[in-house]
């Protein structure tokens, strides 16, 4: 009998493994999204948050200071502060919060926001950019992303770029900003000698979106391509597979991938937008851990934008009481 029902659970096990990568990788096709020629929002941004309250007004405050006008927020079923403090953004015309808690087992539920994004809010935004609570996404050099964009407004979709920050000896969380408190990157020279940590994040025009399958990049219309770097270089399905053409000098995104060793670690043995942590999850993040902290020397290249956001902070909260 012991036999007869263990070997029902593996068949259950090899089964749900087989339609889950079946499933998962099946495409979102969204609408068509309607072209609006004068839309509410040059660039707006779609993210997907989980208890993420600490970090909210560092987050929202420097993409506003970057160029961002007006973000969607994907509330995955916050238990902290989160909800309380995207609503006084909610008042003030800056963000949409959409309830979003897990509601299948087969499906990326960052995935699935991402479609409810285009599909729901696309005509609204020129640009739409796509990337996490933990990503910071900046021009180099330009004064802002818009700056950026209207100088690449032929192309469909940008794929930028990131770069990641490690803990910076920080064994627990320090007080201040996450963007002044981590201070070490791999360089992108030794991230494409080590092609597990080179990843991209898209800014797309949402009318030129086909279906979504990744969240990273999206399929588009008319075209096998993903998008194309910041040199208007098209790049390839899979990006890491012609990493020299991952760059980050005009534009990028830092990544805080570990935040403090204490933060890492309770996220690794939690659970994020696409479900809980396995096993084998944990082993692989933990390994891009070490090679992050190995690798990493000082990065200082947000940090022009540093004055300009404290002073917007302090404005926020002094408004705010």
């Amino acid at each position: 009998m012991h036999v007869w029902h263990g070997l029902k659970a593996a068949l259950r096990k090899r089964r749900q493994a087989r339609n889950e990568k079946i499933l998962v990788r099946e495409p979102i096709v969204v609408p068509q999204s309607v072209v609006t020629t004068t839309p509410d929002h040059y660039l707006s941004c779609v993210a997907i948050a989980k208890n993420e309250g600490e970090y909210l007004d560092e987050w929202i405050q420097f993409h506003l200071l970057v160029g961002i006008s007006h973000f969607y927020i994907y509330d995955n079923g916050s238990t902290d502060q989160s909800l309380s403090i995207l609503r006084a953004y909610e008042a003030a015309g800056i963000v949409t919060v959409v309830p979003w808690r897990p509601f299948s087992v087969w499906a990326n539920t960052q995935n699935l926001a991402y479609a409810h994004a285009v599909s729901n809010f696309g005509s609204s935004s020129r640009w739409m950019a796509f990337f996490d609570l933990d990503e910071f996404m900046f021009p180099v050099h330009a004064a802002s992303l818009t700056e950026l964009l209207q100088a690449r407004e032929q192309e469909h979709a940008i794929c930028v770029a990131g770069v990641n920050f490690g803990t910076s000896g920080h064994v627990v969380r320090p007080t201040g900003l996450v963007t002044e408190n981590y201070r070490r990157a791999v360089p992108m020279d030794v991230q494409r000698q080590h092609p597990k940590l080179l990843n991209v994040k898209s800014i797309v025009q949402p009318a030129q979106i086909r279906s979504i399958e990744s969240v990273h990049w999206f399929n588009l219309k008319g075209t096998n391509k993903i998008g194309v770097n910041e040199d208007g270089e098209p790049l390839p399905r899979f990006p890491r597979e012609d990493p020299l053409k991952l760059k980050a000098d005009t534009v990028r995104f830092n990544h805080y991938y570990t935040r403090s060793r204490e933060e890492f670690s309770a996220k690794v043995n939690g659970s994020n937008a696409r479900g809980p942590q396995l096993p084998a999850d944990a082993e692989q993040r933990w390994a891009l851990f070490r090679q992050i902290e190995e690798f990493s020397q000082p990065d200082d290249t947000i940090q022009r934008y540093l004055p300009d956001l404290r002073d917007r902070l302090s404005a926020w909260r002094k408004e705010k009481g």
